[in-house]
């Protein structure tokens, strides 16, 4: 490792005008659309050439809305009928195709049905007739638990994935086993791969070889060339637990399926001294498959530090690193008195990040990378009087490491957040959206913690109650961050925004962005914001 910058200098922040109120950056503009009837549902969204369509599902008919001009004002608004009986699957865009993929049950014949159908952007409706896809006898599951994943992975029946650059593409599925008996059965994966127009290129019930038992399936990808990947790990004993006697009891290994045989292969990854508390699965950018997560140096501690694999297309392993957080990383927005505990690290190593998912990488054109997670987890609340459970969903600090093509640790950087909410993600979490010398990490915060210290923790952010969208600038080479306020959802130029949802945001052109907000009286609203340059 040639160098690293630790960031535990203040981030330049907004101050507070002499009237109370923010300052809001000029880095940002925004409008809002004219406002349009609420459509309530699945929803959907898609971009291109600078306009946005939504694809809403709810009561038996499909929305299908498009949104064009400086303030995304609705244009288009077409309703279908849902047709025939079916349960949907996904929705995915790959190659510059919008497809919706839904299955149906053929009790008669015992058969399990993918369909797809493709969706016209310019003409906000379907383009043509569904499609049979996949055909397969008995009952099929979606196949793997994503166990270390970040929730959200996986789905129904049937999962999805493309290659990068969307040359290849992978229909992943599991059939049911007739007898449940771990110790003796073996896994039977379907896989159908399909080129950039859909259309199939090999398909295969891939037998896995090891028992239900010995393996725990976790994730898998596919490359341009059309091999798919299945990541697993592999228990090093008969015993199906990860940990035995405070050791570590398995090894990851990764099974590559041959695009052109459908032969396996595999090779395995020892974890060594490490305990895996999160994965992630990928395909590089410029090929090859990238193995990301975090490890902690205990069987019971949270993270300490980040590990990366990396391997080319025939699935040898080509890097090897770990990456350890500083202490005075982990210290960033402790109090003084949590600060002080936590220097025992520098010795014992006896403190770490509880509850840290990897969530995704950023790739750089220039051979780099930028591994973003977050502090999440869930605690449930039962209530003995009315015998029900309710739960509160924590959506915390973030932890980015950049690391150059080099593979060496550039910098490494915690990012102050804490929100709270009763359901999963709405308004919580965060979105990055990826320039040419800046990332921008955007989430909706409390803003108490516009002038945040480095020993204070930041203010709870409660789910549905405003917020200020807020933005973590980035600069990629010398990781040096600014704290930026956007808007303030209760008066976006005197509009109160509600059921704001990071998972909603869509990136357009040249810096925009644009998300659709509830604004009562029945009617949503697009904004559209834009980074100026």
């Amino acid at each position: 490792m040639k160098h690293l910058l630790l960031l535990i200098t203040a981030f330049t922040l907004l101050t507070l005008s002499v009237n109370g109120q923010v300052k809001l950056s000029k880095e940002f503009n925004y409008s809002i659309s004219k406002p349009y009837k609420v459509v309530d549902g699945i929803k959907s969204y898609y971009s291109k050439d600078g306009e946005v369509l939504a694809v809403k599902y709810g009561r038996g008919k499909f929305h299908f809305q498009k949104f064009s001009g400086e303030n995304l004002n609705e244009v288009k608004h077409n309703i279908v009928e849902k047709g025939e009986g079916f349960t949907p699957e996904s929705y995915i865009e790959h190659a510059g195709h919008i497809y919706f993929f839904f299955s149906r049950w053929d009790k008669a014949n015992y058969t399990e049905q993918l369909f797809v159908r493709e969706i016209d952007f310019d003409k906000a409706n379907w383009a043509g007739k569904e499609r049979l896809l996949i055909k397969v006898k008995g009952k099929v599951t979606g196949g793997f638990s994503f166990g270390f994943l970040a929730p959200g992975y996986g789905g129904g029946k049937f999962n999805f994935d493309g290659s990068y650059t969307g040359n290849r593409f992978i229909v992943q599925y599991r059939m049911k086993p007739k007898t449940k008996n771990d110790a003796y059965s073996k896994d039977l994966i379907g896989m159908h791969v399909y080129s950039k127009d859909m259309e199939e290129v090999w398909s295969q019930i891939i037998e896995m070889p090891y028992t239900e038992k010995k393996m725990n399936n976790v994730g898998y990808t596919i490359d341009e060339k059309g091999n798919s990947y299945i990541l697993a790990e592999v228990y090093r004993t008969e015993t199906a637990k990860k940990i035995v006697k405070g050791r570590l009891n398995y090894d990851l290994e990764l099974i590559r399926v041959d695009a052109e045989d459908q032969s396996l292969s595999s090779t395995k990854i020892k974890m060594k001294d490490k305990f895996v508390k999160n994965i992630g699965f990928y395909e590089g950018r410029n090929g090859g498959i990238t193995i990301a997560g975090y490890y902690g140096n205990k069987a019971k501690s949270g993270t300490d530090g980040v590990f990366l694999y990396k391997l080319d297309d025939a699935g040898e392993l080509t890097d090897e690193m770990t990456y350890e957080i500083p202490v005075d990383v982990m210290k960033l927005y402790k109090s003084e008195r949590a600060q002080s505990r936590m220097e025992k690290k520098d010795g014992e190593k006896d403190y770490s990040m509880p509850n840290m998912v990897l969530r995704e990488i950023q790739y750089g054109d220039d051979g780099s990378l930028t591994i973003y997670g977050e502090r999440y987890y869930v605690v449930s609340h039962y209530n003995s009087k009315t015998g029900q459970t309710t739960y509160t969903y924590y959506y915390q600090e973030i932890l980015a490491a950049h690391i150059n093509a080099d593979n060496e640790l550039v910098w490494m950087q915690k990012l102050p957040k804490n929100q709270k909410g009763g359901a999963p993600r709405g308004g919580m979490g965060y979105h990055v959206i990826n320039q040419k010398d800046y990332q921008y990490v955007l989430f909706l915060d409390n803003v108490k913690n516009i002038e945040l210290p480095l020993t204070k923790y930041p203010k709870t952010h409660v789910d549905g109650r405003g917020g200020f969208l807020t933005g973590f600038k980035i600069e990629k080479e010398s990781g040096k961050t600014e704290k930026l306020s956007i808007l303030d959802t209760k008066d976006a130029k005197g509009i109160a925004l509600y059921q704001f949802n990071t998972g909603r945001i869509i990136e357009l052109d040249n810096g925009s962005f644009a998300v659709e907000c509830y604004k009562k009286k029945k009617e949503d609203v697009m904004l559209k914001i834009n980074i100026v340059d």
